[in-house]
């Protein structure tokens, strides 16, 4: 049996290997990851104007052109690829005028006597929101600050007012820290991008495992193939070979990352590997947000947190792939077998959108509670984990529900499996397979 087994493991996974569109389509996967994290310098090397100056003419009609010049100079801060040019302009329809095929954006301060002043926002071509809602928030700023400076405010009592509030993060207990605050928000985002590669691989799993038993049912060979071996070998060998399959696609997707990041690293040094996409999720400096992370009390408890992780996503993919070759054996065609797969592609995205919507919930029993049920676990277990809305305990409840599944899957799969590999026939299917599940 364990020669028949290591043969039919290897075939299996020899297949899948050497198979010319798993080459393919990992060339393809490569070369989209790689303009992925490059996305931005692909857009730049086409050209385009976003990195021209955004400038900003004034016409002041109430004396308070420095102020607002002053504040309009903070906006640059938001605004990473370009830089804001400030010019003071006296001739209102020279300026209009000018403005005709451009993306300048002509300001003209009026007073108010009810309001400090007013603005008219004029430009020729449409101003990205970003721009727009911080150069209204520092005109804003700017208002706010002439009518305290004219309302015979104390400057000292001005001076206050305009301060920012002091804030002292503490906690009761002594065992927590800012850092760790900030480090579990981190890494809670980070599992963000650990869960959609795991979500990508399951649905990857259990599409090729009912590939592999549907098309060898289709062509008759496994009538030949269960006549020499036991539906047991053949069942753990598939089960095995698939799960070696999207472990080592895993770490392919992981390394043409890396390769992303190299390349990127490579063609633009001062980037420091950071993207688009990074710079929008957070404008956190990737050094920064490391050193947060070292110097935290998380990092000494990655030594046991990321094996619980791992232990976690194992016993998910098994129990992914058993639930998969159940579901194969039973059906006769790709078509039924679409159909009953269709609940576990819809549990493993109900945990995917229990994490967006966690933070919205912190605490809650209800996401707690479905943080360890099996098959959703793997989701929404590591992220709430790492944010610590749910203790190690949580997760060791959960690798314990998914053993007992995993087991109960192996106990009863196997007489289904048994006896659905070798049907051909959907009449009385259901009845068959609970009649097989009593068997011992």
């Amino acid at each position: 049996m364990e020669n028949k087994f290591k043969f039919l493991t290897k075939h299996s996974l020899l297949k899948k290997i050497k198979n010319k569109w798993f080459l393919i389509a990992n060339i393809i996967v490569l070369l989209i990851t790689v303009v992925l994290v490059n996305i931005d310098l692909v857009v730049k090397f086409f050209g385009g104007d976003f990195n021209d100056d955004i400038k900003i003419n004034i016409v002041d009609n109430t004396n308070y052109y420095d102020d607002i010049k002053s504040s309009l100079v903070s906006v640059n801060k938001y605004i990473e690829k370009s830089k804001i040019v400030i010019k003071k302009v006296s001739d209102e329809t020279k300026q209009k005028k000018k403005l005709k095929g451009t993306d300048d954006i002509l300001l003209i301060i009026n007073k108010d006597d009810e309001n400090i002043f007013k603005v008219d926002f004029i430009t020729d071509s449409y101003v990205d929101t970003i721009t727009y809602q911080a150069i209204v928030s520092s005109l804003n700023n700017v208002k706010s600050n002439i009518a305290l400076a004219n309302s015979n405010i104390n400057k000292d009592e001005l001076a206050k007012i305009s301060k920012a509030v002091e804030i002292t993060r503490s906690f009761i207990s002594d065992d927590k820290s800012k850092d760790e605050e900030n480090s579990r928000i981190l890494l809670s985002i980070l599992s963000l991008i650990i869960v959609l590669p795991c979500f990508m691989l399951i649905i990857f799993l259990v599409q090729m495992i009912g590939a592999e038993i549907n098309e060898e049912k289709s062509t008759r060979g496994m009538e030949i193939i269960i006549g020499n071996v036991s539906s047991k070998t053949h069942f753990f060998s598939k089960v095995l070979a698939s799960n070696i399959f999207v472990i080592l696609q895993g770490i392919l997707l992981i390394s043409y990352g890396a390769i992303g990041i190299l390349i990127r690293k490579f063609i633009s040094p001062t980037t420091n590997g950071k993207s688009v996409i990074m710079n929008v999720a957070s404008q956190l400096d990737v050094k920064e947000a490391l050193d947060i992370i070292t110097n935290s009390e998380v990092i000494s408890k990655l030594g046991y947190i990321i094996p619980l992780i791992i232990i976690l996503i194992i016993l998910s993919f098994l129990a992914y792939s058993l639930l998969a070759g159940i579901l194969a054996s039973m059906t006769t065609n790709m078509e039924n077998y679409q159909q009953l797969q269709t609940p576990l592609m819809v549990i493993s995205v109900i945990g995917y959108y229990l994490i967006l919507i966690s933070a919205s919930f912190p605490g809650s029993l209800f996401i707690k509670v479905i943080s360890v049920i099996p098959l959703i676990s793997v989701s929404l277990a590591p992220s709430m984990l790492l944010s610590g809305q749910i203790t190690v305990q949580i997760v060791i409840i959960a690798i314990i529900l998914l053993v007992a599944l995993d087991f109960v899957l192996i106990k009863y799969g196997l007489r289904i499996y048994k006896i659905g590999i070798l049907n051909y026939s959907e009449d009385n299917l259901w009845k068959k397979i609970f009649k097989a599940a009593k068997q011992k």
